[in-house]
Order: structure tokens, then C-alpha cells, then sequence
């Protein structure tokens, strides 16, 4: 399947959400209204919202022995993805199985209960390889998800839980390939990169070059916990790291992060929206002013750094792509 013309959807998405460590409280003291009630604008303006889902949802499992950081929201935190509008999410990273293989299913059957779709993982390899194919004005979008960064014990089995991976590339191409069949876009999700790096690396590039080469018609990128800039491949963005989004950072620039809304029609990238935000509270929040100004300033040089032209207008960063003009054969 591919989009026929005028057939455009558009995707919100919001990078690394984690409902443990000290985010726990701030759900407790504030509610599950609480964390994406500033980004809930952003998040609803797309036909459809995705974030990483950054951590398990469960009341089980321990900890992960060794790992230095664990992170485990309560079973409810679903409900606060669920008033955020989040449609879709992707469990394929570093923290999937941190309280073990039960939470981890937990996480699954939590998240299924809840009415939102998962990409990334699953109860066995075909799972977790397989596309969340959801429906947006009677077009079929298909969401995958791979980590590259791997503990041991993470890797989905032919019989045993965890993630997609990177570990073989072919297979990840395969995997979009048959996504692309059974939808008419693809939005590809990668764990990847070096954290706390504004660049990303040449792994990240090449594997979101193979996803665009693969029919993947938008890429998204978190691990980092900071943004880099967006890239217009082949008129695909390619947002390489969306940043933290509800986190508890320990430093102010793993605080900035924004909310990407690209728009997409049967020749790619028709517009990329983006809104500079904030981490406050561990939340993320509009940023306004001449500090919101100034955010979306670097947020377009990490793009003209990677070959990409970001305007501002009105308090909004712009990346153009192409209209939509014809249909795919």
C-alpha cells in the first residue's frame, strides 16, 4: 500500500517518557492530568501522537541487577499517556525490561488495556518486528521500532519477550519493508546515539538513511535525553533525537526538548511543525518569549548543520518539504 494524492496525515511526537524515578511523586502530588496538560495542544494538533515510552508500567518485577539506572512507573501512569491523546508507543530502548521480563509484559497488557498501540517489543521476535498499524482520515500508518542500545536479556526471542533491535540490519529493512505493505506511510522509531551529544552519529545517520531507503516515510530518534537536529532526506525528516519529554533531568540541557508535527502526503515531508518546549516540573511546557526564541534559534542550527533549512515564524520552527502532488505508483 502506499498514500494516494491528497491522502495527508500528520504525526505528532514527543521524545523520551519516563513515569519512574522522580517523576513517581510528581504523578502522585499532581495527578495523571498532570504531566501533558502544557503539551497536550501539540500532541493533538497531529492525526496521530507518539512518544518512547521510556520506562515499565507495573506494580512487579525488581530491578534489573547491575543496571545503574531502573525505571518503573505505576500501572495507572497509563492513564496519563491515555489524557495526553498518545496514540502509539514504542518500548524499544534501554529501560523496556529494567524489572524484568514479567513487568515488562505487564507494560504490554497495560498499555493494550488502555487502547494504545505499541511498537518495538513484544511477547516473542515476530511480535516485536511487527507494525502498530493505526487508521488516521482513512489512511493507514504504520509505526516500528527498533534500540540499539541492548543490555544483555533484551532482545525479543523466537519464544521469549523484549525488543526489536538493530543487531541486524537487513532484518530491520525487511521489517519496514513489510510495514510499508500493510500501510500507507511508515513512521520508523530508533533508539540510538550518544547521550548528551547535539550531533548525531555516523551509526544514526546511516541507519536512518536505510530506513528512508526502506520506505520508511518519517523518522524518529530518542536516547540521547537531547535534541539534534532534523534532517530532509530524500524529502523524509529524519528528527535524529526528539530530546526528554516527561523526565526528571539532572541538568538544564537535557531540559529543552520540543514536540515535532510533521505532515506527510504521498511524495513525503509536506511541513514539519515544531514547538519548543521546556522540561518544568517534569512536564514538558510551551517555551515562550525570548527564551523560547532563543531555543528555536539552536534548534535550527543543529539542523543547518545536517544540510537542513529551519524557519521561524511566530514562535514556531518550519521545515518545508514538498506538496503533495501526485499518487504513488
Amino acid at each position: 500500500m502506499r498514500a494516494q494524492a491528497g491522502n495527508m496525515v500528520s504525526v505528532s511526537a514527543g521524545g523520551d517518557v519516563n513515569f519512574g524515578d522522580g517523576v513517581t511523586p510528581t504523578l502522585t502530588a499532581n495527578g495523571m492530568d498532570y504531566p501533558f496538560a502544557d503539551a497536550k495542544d501539540a500532541l493533538t494538533y497531529g492525526d496521530l501522537a507518539f512518544v518512547n515510552l521510556e520506562c515499565a508500567i507495573s506494580s512487579g518485577g525488581s530491578p534489573v541487577p547491575g543496571k545503574e539506572f531502573t525505571f518503573e512507573g505505576p500501572p495507572d501512569s497509563v492513564n496519563a499517556l491515555v489524557d495526553g491523546g498518545i496514540n502509539v508507543v514504542s518500548v524499544a530502548n534501554n529501560h523496556a525490561k529494567d524489572y524484568g521480563a514479567t513487568a515488562f509484559m505487564d507494560t504490554l497488557t497495560n498499555l493494550g488495556a488502555a487502547g494504545i498501540a505499541v511498537c518495538g517489543g513484544g511477547a516473542d521476535s515476530a511480535q516485536a518486528y511487527s507494525p502498530a498499524v493505526l487508521d488516521a482520515h482513512g489512511a493507514k500508518v504504520a509505526f516500528v521500532a527498533f534500540c540499539n542500545i541492548n543490555p544483555a536479556g533484551w532482545p525479543a526471542g523466537a519464544s521469549t519477550p523484549g525488543v526489536a533491535t538493530c543487531n541486524d540490519e537487513d532484518e530491520v529493512a525487511e521489517s519496514i519493508r513489510e510495514a510499508g505493505k500493510k500501510a500507507d506511510y511508515v513512521v520508523a522509531s530508533f533508539h540510538w546515539g550518544q547521550e548528551l551529544a547535539t550531533s548525531p552519529t555516523d551509526d544514526q545517520v546511516r541507519l536512518g538513511h536505510l530506513a528512508v531507503d526502506s520506505g520508511a516515510d518519517l523518522v524518529l530518534g530518542h536516547h540521547p535525553h537531547v535534541v539534534q537536529g532534523m534532517e530532509l532526506y530524500k524529502n523524509r525528516l529524519i528528527a535524529y533525537s526528539l530530546g526528554n519529554y516527561v523526565f526528571s533531568p539532572p541538568r538544564e540541557i537535557s531540559s529543552r526538548t520540543m514536540t515535532v508535527i510533521a505532515m506527510m502526503g504521498p511524495d513525503g515531508l509536506v511541513q514539519a511543525r515544531i514547538v519548543p518546549m521546556f522540561i518544568r516540573g517534569c512536564r514538558p511546557v510551551v517555551a515562550s518569549g525570548e527564551a523560547g526564541a532563543s531555543w528555536l534559534s539552536t534548534i535550527a542550527g543543529y539542523c543547518e548543520g545536517l544540510g537542513t533549512e529551519m524557519s521561524v515564524v511566530e514562535g514556531r520552527g518550519f521545515i518545508r518539504g514538498k506538496p503533495a502532488t501526485k499518487a504513488k505508483q
